[in-house]
């Protein structure tokens, strides 16, 4: 089964005896954009009784993963919210979902069934796309070979993140791990062998 990964931001909100939960599903690529959103849901939901939450993301060969219950009963929120991403292979996003307390009690098997109904809901409603494995590389060569190269890379379907040329052309490329090869390639033919490539 492929990985996909969210094409945009969504929300969803349902209640259930009362309680108001409200879930939101977020494309982050590093650990660090997770942390940065949630902060800031945080502060969008202060009042909330709980923000519960889980994430997945690539990176490189590793698949990282973590959820969280944040207060209420172990194994009731983060790991439903964990496993609605991990049954349709949901990667580089953030699911997380608020609650709004009602003043019923649900039970444990209650607040299993409703954060992984919010997970579900909201992923539902968000419109997936197929995640392919990238790869980052520094490309440096001699800076007459800017508009050459430029092209070429263009034709691999790889994307310049930081160009920090000067004198000399040096390149920070992003391209799809299989098309490394012929990256390769390209940088060692325009450049007559004068280019280097290194993983960054």
């Amino acid at each position: 089964m492929n990985l996909v990964t969210p094409s945009q931001s969504w929300s969803f909100s349902f209640k259930v005896k009362q309680s108001r939960f409200i879930s939101y599903l977020r494309q982050c690529e590093t650990g660090s954009d997770f942390k940065s959103w949630l902060s800031q849901l945080r502060k969008d939901h202060y009042d909330a009784s709980h923000i519960c939450w889980a994430y997945r993301i690539q990176d490189g060969s590793q698949l990282e993963h973590h959820s969280s219950d944040a207060g209420e009963p172990s194994g009731t929120a983060g790991q439903p919210i964990l496993k609605a991403m991990k049954q349709i292979n949901l990667v580089q996003c953030g699911l997380a979902v608020a609650r709004y307390f009602g003043g019923t009690k649900l039970g444990k098997r209650g607040l299993i069934d409703a954060y992984g109904t919010a997970a579900r809901n909201v992923i539902d409603q968000t419109t997936l796309i197929e995640w392919v494995r990238k790869e980052r590389y520094l490309i440096t060569c001699p800076i007459q070979y800017y508009g050459d190269l430029s092209r070429a890379l263009l034709q691999t379907g790889g994307k310049i993140l930081d160009d920090q040329s000067s004198n000399d052309l040096k390149w920070i490329v992003e391209i799809k791990t299989g098309m490394i090869s012929d990256l390769i390639k390209i940088v060692r033919t325009v450049t007559k062998g004068e280019g280097d490539l290194d993983r960054v």
